[in-house]
Parts: C-alpha cells; structure tokens; sequence
C-alpha cells in the first residue's frame, strides 16, 4: 500500500510538471503569435514583397480599401525599388505588388525629381501611373502634364494628355508625348508648339534630339522667325544645332523686310502682306538654309521660284546670302522685272532691302521688253548685261560683248515709227521712268527699218519670252493655326514644388 502511494503521488507531479509546461509553451506561442500579428501590420508585407522601406511615418494601420487588404501610412518617408518618395498617404496592397500614393507628392530618382498629385507603382515591371499636377524636372529641363505613365527601369514618360517642356531657350508644348530621360529626346504628337525669344514654330509632329540639338518636324510646319521678319512653310523640316535646316516639301520662306505689326512679344497677328511693297517669297520642293549669326543662306537645288512684287525668277536652282543680299540662279534661270524678261546661263540679283539694285547676265544673255503701248518687243542680247536699279527704276544697263540690240521707235505722237538694229562690241543705256533716254555704242553697225506691219514680227536670234511661267504671288496660307502659347501650365503649381523652387532660388541668390 506505501509503494502503491508513492506511486500515484510520482504520477501526479509528472503529469502537473507537463501540464504546467504544456501551459508555458501554449503562452510563448501565444505570445509570439501576438508579437507576430503585430509585426505583420507593419513589417510582414515589407519582407514578402521586398520592395518598400519605410524612413518615417506618422501613423499606419492595416486596413480595406477599394475591397483590398492594405497598409495605410500617412505622412510617409518611403523608398521603392530605391526611389526616395515623401507623400501625404500611401496604400501598399497586401496581395500584389503595388503601391497607391496620394497628395502632394515628391519622388527623387537617380537623375530627376517628380512632382504628383498621385501614383500608382507597380513594383514587377517598375512601371507607374502618374496623374493630376505632373511636373518632371532633369536637370534644367522640367516637363508638365496631367496624366503620365512613367517606366522608372526604362526612364520614359508617356504624356497622355498633353505635354509642356521648358528649358533655359523656351516651351515646347502638344497633346501628347513621349519623353526619354536617358537620351535626352523627345516626341511630341498633335498640336506641337515651340516658342522661344527669337522663334515661333508648329507642327502636328516633332521629334527632338536634345543631346545632340537636332529636331525634325513634320507635316503642316510653319516656322516664324519673329526678329528678321522671315516665316517658313514646308511639309517637314530638319534642324540641327550647327544653324543648318532642310525643307522637304512644298517649301516656302516668306521675307519681309519691315513689318512693325509683329513684334517678338506678340507673335500672333498675321502680317497683311497685300499692303507691303518688300515682301520676298521663295518657294521650292526642297530647300536647305544655313543660319549663322544674324546672317542666313538658303539654296534650293531644285525647281525654284521667287515672288516680290516688281521682280520674279525661275530657275532649277536658286541660292540666296542675306550679308550681302544676293540671289544666284542656275540651270535654265529666267528673271522677269515689270514687263520685262531676262535670261541667261547665270543670273545674280543683288538687292537693297528687298529693293532690287543690281542684275547680272552671264553668258548668252537675252533681255527682252514689251512695250506697254506697241505690244513690240525691244530686243537685247550679249554674253553679258549688268543693269542698274535706281529707287526701284532702271537707271542704267551695260553690254558687252557681242551686243546686239532691237529697238521700235515711235513718232511724237506715239505712233510706231520703224526700228533700229544695231550690232557693237559693247553698249551702255540710260533710261528715265524705264524708257530709253540715251543709248551709246562703241564702233557700231546698224540698221534702219521703215515702219511696217511686219516689222512686230521680227525677233533676233535667241530670242525668248514665256509670260505663262512667270511666277505669281503665291496664295499660300502662312498664318498660325494654334492659339498663343499659354504663359504658364494648366495647373497651380504643387506645394512641395513651390518650396523646392523657392529654396533653388534662396541657394542660387548670391548677392554682391
């Protein structure tokens, strides 16, 4: 009966001793699932999707929203994916990767600082949605817009509802774009805009190369210089950083010596140029223009016109160089001035302020002048003619050599009165109010023609006159198409952007 005791007072403390110690295990594991719980509210998502490190917040919770388990931090510090982010409210999806921050947001990556009024980052493919008050600064470029996504491993942004990008030269704006942060380039679509101090431009399509300062715009571009008075009209246009364009297409460049309409200040208003006596137009398939300084040339290599009001050419190729203000033509030109047509191999045409001042005809030069009253033409051919332009009148012209000359001569009473043919090795003309006042002639044979019907027949050798391709003012739209460029972006700029600028401002301040 003792041993039997002893026996079951031995069991009973075995059996206490486990359950006591059943007792503490089952109260550490409650205590740690308790510690677990709470440690799941803020850490247990960072290790399972790894993606998110929380610098500073001031509350966070474990909560529903849009029916989905999330984390809400409010007044959050954050990185993702290593981009430093500061917000007024972040909610981290519990079941996917994906991060939802809203208000007043800030984002710093390796190279560019991003301004939102929300994001929504999806940590697989580092791509994000970017939405409301969208400012992208890089450097000394800073992009606008209201609705981005944004590929944070690729650095692009696509602009989906409009874009504004402005540097130290000017704004560039249109309805949608693409901006590629790693090459500094960019394409604009619809509705393309740029404007800085001394240019306007538009198009439906640019894109921009700005690392290397190289841009091609395309289809229905006007480029307005706005401080030479010079617009330009082309299908496309390229342009690099040495100065030097290309217009493809129906090209055309409009000069226009003094307009006090258009000022830089205000580029809107369309210049009637129907009022204005120094209004150039040159108008080609392709011309390639080369600016420098104040200074510009253009060249044009293939068919080409030009149009001012007293003075029009055609040729297979024109060159034009604003310093000194001459037009060379090649390849079958033809010039006409008033009612008279000149051609030759070669013709140069220098001007005064769109004025013309000089003509020279080289190599089988044919000037020929229909008379306003006759209807005769008034013949002249050499290797070479020089005329000479006085207040916008022929002054003088010189022949030589191998000159010869038809002229129809008229009575007192303005009758046809026969004509003159004279052959010389070189000549010199004066005329008053465009007709010939004198005329001399070195060693010189003629001939004398009675009047005679017939006469209004007679045509020297060479003799051409094609009126039906003299060119015409061309009807031409160069008016713009947009509205002015806005001044500012569409939105008040963020908060956390204004302070950024205001401290830029206080740090760049250096007073003397």
């Amino acid at each position: 009966m003792v041993l039997l005791s002893s026996i079951k007072r031995a069991y009973r403390r075995i059996t206490n001793y486990w359950a006591a110690l059943a007792n503490s295990q089952r109260n550490l594991f409650l205590l740690l699932s308790g510690i677990g719980v709470l440690f799941s509210i803020v850490s247990s998502p960072l290790q399972a999707q790894n993606i998110v490190e929380l610098l500073r917040f001031e509350s966070a919770e474990r909560t529903i929203y849009e029916q989905e388990p999330v984390q809400r931090l409010i007044q959050a510090r954050l990185t993702i994916d290593g981009l430093a982010m500061v917000c007024d409210t972040a909610y981290r999806y519990l079941d996917r990767s994906e991060l939802l921050a809203i208000g007043n947001l800030q984002i710093e990556t390796e190279n560019a600082i991003i301004w939102t009024d929300s994001l929504r980052y999806f940590s697989k493919n580092e791509r994000s949605l970017l939405r409301g008050r969208v400012i992208i600064e890089q450097e000394n470029t800073r992009l606008f817009g209201t609705s981005v996504d944004y590929n944070f491993e690729e650095k692009i942004a696509y602009f989906t509802n409009g874009i504004r990008l402005v540097d130290s030269t000017g704004v560039l704006t249109a309805n949608k774009g693409t901006y590629f942060e790693k090459q500094d380039s960019a394409l604009f679509i619809e509705h393309v805009q740029l404007l800085t101090e001394d240019e306007y431009a538009e198009s439906d399509f640019l894109t921009l190369a700005r690392k290397s300062k190289r841009s091609y715009l395309s289809s229905n571009v006007l480029i307005d210089n706005l401080s030479n008075q010079q617009r330009i009209r082309a299908d496309s246009i390229y342009a690099d950083s040495t100065g030097f364009r290309q217009l493809i297409g129906n090209a055309v460049i409009r000069t226009i010596e003094s307009a006090a309409n258009d000022t830089p200040d205000d580029p809107t208003p369309e210049i009637n140029t129907d009022t204005k006596s120094d209004t150039t137009f040159v108008f080609a398939p392709i011309i390639k223009v080369y600016d420098k300084d104040s200074t510009f040339t253009f060249q044009s290599d293939s068919l080409s016109q030009s149009w001012s009001t007293n003075f029009s050419t055609r040729s297979d190729s024109l060159q034009y160089d604003s310093q000194i203000e001459e037009f060379t033509l090649t390849g079958q030109p033809i010039a006409w001035y008033d009612n008279t047509e000149l051609n030759a191999k070669t013709i140069i045409a220098q001007t005064d302020s769109n004025e013309l001042s000089l003509l020279y005809l080289l190599n089988e030069a044919f000037v020929t002048v229909r008379a306003e009253k006759s209807g005769r033409f008034n013949q002249l051919k050499a290797d070479t003619v020089i005329t000479r332009f006085k207040d916008g009148h022929l002054h003088t012209m010189t022949l030589e050599p191998n000159v010869t000359i038809l002229y129809f001569t008229q009575n007192e009473e303005d009758e046809n009165d026969g004509a003159i043919e004279l052959n010389t090795p070189l000549a010199n003309i004066r005329f008053v109010k465009d007709d010939i006042d004198e005329l001399a002639a070195n060693t010189s044979q003629g001939f004398v023609f009675e009047e005679d019907s017939s006469l209004s027949l007679r045509r020297l050798e060479g003799f051409r006159w094609s009126p039906n391709v003299r060119p015409i003012k061309p009807s031409i739209d160069l008016e713009y198409r947009f509205d002015a460029v806005p001044n500012q972006p569409v939105f008040i700029l963020p908060l956390r952007f204004q302070q950024y600028v205001n401290d830029k401002k206080s740090v760049n301040f250096n007073p003397k």
